[in-house]
């Protein structure tokens, strides 16, 4: 629920709510205006421009509560049903609810600067399963996954049906290590859940979201993360910066690098040290260390390769991929 008054500075309350109305992360969130503006002209303008209620200041205490009470519950209502009707196999809201919440919890996580993470699911041998027992069977199979994943996870991660045998799960304030540990629960828990005469198992990625990216490009990370598990022989969990992934160059593994780790690369490939470094970036020489030990693990390197050697056998067009980043040098520093 959102209280806004009409007369702000810098900007006006009419504003305010179409900024929010034209947001995904922010669209669907009720609003009240409470403003000393109470004409009948006021009071139609913020309603047709979205508003679910208006009340006028001074307030009475009883009849503020009152109404943000029932505009809570009225939303409520609404988000239970909509929940509801959108998969009638599981009970779980579908792919189109992902995407919006989704987009809604990056926007959170950017906002008070949390962590994010995802899981995608999906079910091994399906398919054949489908064929051999029917449509009904694999009904019920899919609601003994639904059951397994609400089991197994936390009462703030949202699970969701993202397509036929596939689930989706939002993890709010889950770096990948905690999504990790949860994704292997889920897995060990749907093998659980599964009759002796259908052993099935399941793939699951796990995905963070990382600086910069958007829902779409965390959403893309999880799935090739599961195609890799998938063709790695499934039952397992992969992560989108699993080590395990020898067949990606240099060049797709990077794709996960963050601006500040792309930062780091060039001052390796100029042959600075760690202490160089963290005085360059403006940041302790262990957290240098933190960020050469997250590089590797995304690209892969050896620990007995020097990061820098793999840096400029790699990477020979450092600067241009560089681009537009801020410079990382000092102030004052030529």
């Amino acid at each position: 629920m959102i209280l806004l008054d009409m007369m702000m500075p810098e900007m006006d309350g009419a504003t305010v709510l179409e900024r929010l109305s034209s947001d995904p992360g922010s669209r669907d969130i009720p609003v009240i205006f409470l403003s000393a503006l109470g004409s009948p002209n006021d009071k139609a303008k913020g309603i047709e421009g979205g508003a679910i209620d208006y009340i006028s200041k001074p307030a009475d205490t009883d009849e503020f509560i009152a109404r943000v009470a029932a505009a809570a519950r009225s939303k409520a209502k609404h988000d239970d049903a909509q929940s509801k009707r959108d998969d009638p196999v599981t009970g779980l809201p579908d792919r189109s609810a992902f995407e919006k919440r989704l987009a809604q919890e990056v926007a959170r996580a950017r906002r008070i600067g949390s962590e994010l993470s995802i899981l995608l699911v999906d079910l091994d041998g399906m398919t054949g399963f489908n064929a051999a027992h029917g449509q009904v069977a694999g009904d019920m199979l899919l609601k003994r996954v639904a059951q397994a994943l609400t089991d197994s996870l936390r009462v703030s991660d949202v699970v969701f049906r993202y397509s036929g045998d596939e689930f989706a799960v939002i993890l709010p304030d889950a770096e990948v290590g905690t999504a990790y540990l949860a994704a292997e629960r889920c897995r060990r828990e749907i093998a659980a859940s599964m009759p002796a005469a259908a052993p099935l198992t399941c793939s699951i990625a796990v995905a963070e979201l990382t600086s910069g990216r958007t829902p779409e490009e965390v959403v893309a990370k999880a799935e090739i993360a599961l195609f890799r598990a998938k063709e790695s022989g499934g039952d397992q969990v992969w992560r989108s910066d699993d080590p395990r992934r020898h067949g990606l160059s240099a060049d797709a593994l990077a794709g996960d690098l963050t601006e500040r780790e792309w930062m780091v690369l060039a001052l390796l490939a100029d042959r600075r040290t760690e202490q160089d470094i963290a005085a360059r970036m403006g940041i302790r020489p262990g957290t240098v260390r933190s960020h050469k030990a997250r590089i590797r693990r995304k690209l892969n390197v050896s620990p007995e390769l020097r990061l820098g050697d793999y840096v400029r056998s790699n990477f020979r067009d450092l600067a241009g991929r560089i681009g537009e980043m801020q410079d990382v040098s000092p102030p004052g520093d030529p």
